[in-house]
């Protein structure tokens, strides 16, 4: 017997983060090509986590820098994905769109206004707050539409049989 708050948490939190991820780089990316015509490159901003603002600054793809940058969103956003469901999972739709929403500006708050720099995405320098706002709008649609992709539940909240 699984249930949304037990043992599908995890399952359905992976799947939303990687939707975020998903929409999350893809409106980086549209932002990318559209400021500096790559579509990679803010990915390379991302990268400072691992290697210093001094080492990043390359336009285009770059190896190590654009994968390590991907691979650094792709992970946040699945994990914020996963810790999602297991804060807010049983919220049905409609309403999980505010929880969605709620729960992204709590994400921006946290990676712009309380971890350290060094956490900080870092693709807002090159891009803009308006590509900033973009991504975490996307976010929380993602956040936000969950229920209906989750495992045993129906789009109104309801458990259902496994």
């Amino acid at each position: 017997m699984a249930t949304q708050g037990g043992d599908n948490w995890l399952r359905d939190g992976l799947l939303t983060g990687v939707v975020g991820a998903v929409a999350t780089t893809a409106v980086i990316a549209a932002f990318g090509k559209a400021k500096s015509d790559s579509a990679w490159t803010p990915f390379n901003d991302v990268a400072h986590m691992f290697f210093g603002d001094k080492a990043v600054n390359p336009e285009g793809f770059v190896p190590r820098e654009t994968l390590a940058g991907l691979g650094l969103n792709a992970s946040a956003v699945v994990t914020w994905g996963a810790l999602y469901e297991r804060v807010a999972g049983r919220i049905p739709f409609p309403e999980s769109l505010l929880a969605g929403t709620a729960a992204s500006g709590l994400i921006y708050l946290l990676d712009y206004h309380v971890f350290p720099d060094r956490l900080k995405p870092n693709f807002e320098k090159r891009l803009g707050p308006e590509a900033v706002l973009a991504a975490y709008i996307a976010l929380g649609i993602a956040l936000g539409l969950s229920p209906l992709w989750e495992s045993g539940r129906a789009p109104g909240g309801e458990a259902g049989d496994e």
